[in-house]
């Protein structure tokens, strides 16, 4: 399938149908949205919940997913998004996969 929004959709009704299943595993990242999206959401923080949620939500636990969801948390970090008292919520909620820095 060809990348871009149809693709990334059908990745996220699959994630979302085997997480249901219990098919996949516990995610470095399920910690994540309880505190994190609920507060983007109270404060209305579309940017940041834009760009998280799509690949928290598309996350099957494999390598590339982890990438892909700490490379959105770094984008949030280092654009100073988050309040002062939430910049270091990130990294400590997910951590980095192999060859990668957490967000500090």
């Amino acid at each position: 399938m060809p990348p871009g929004q149809y693709a990334d959709r059908t990745r996220m009704a699959i994630a979302e149908g085997l997480r249901s299943t219990g098919a996949t595993g516990p995610r470095a990242a399920d910690g994540l949205p309880t505190a994190l999206f609920t507060r983007f959401r109270e404060r209305g923080d579309l940017k940041a919940l834009g760009l998280i949620l799509p690949a928290y939500l598309a996350d099957l636990g494999t390598e590339d997913d982890r990438v892909r969801l700490v490379t959105a948390l770094h984008v949030v970090h280092a654009a100073r998004w988050l309040p002062e008292d939430e910049q270091r919520t990130p990294g400590k909620a997910l951590g980095a996969p192999a060859g990668t820095a957490t967000a500090p």
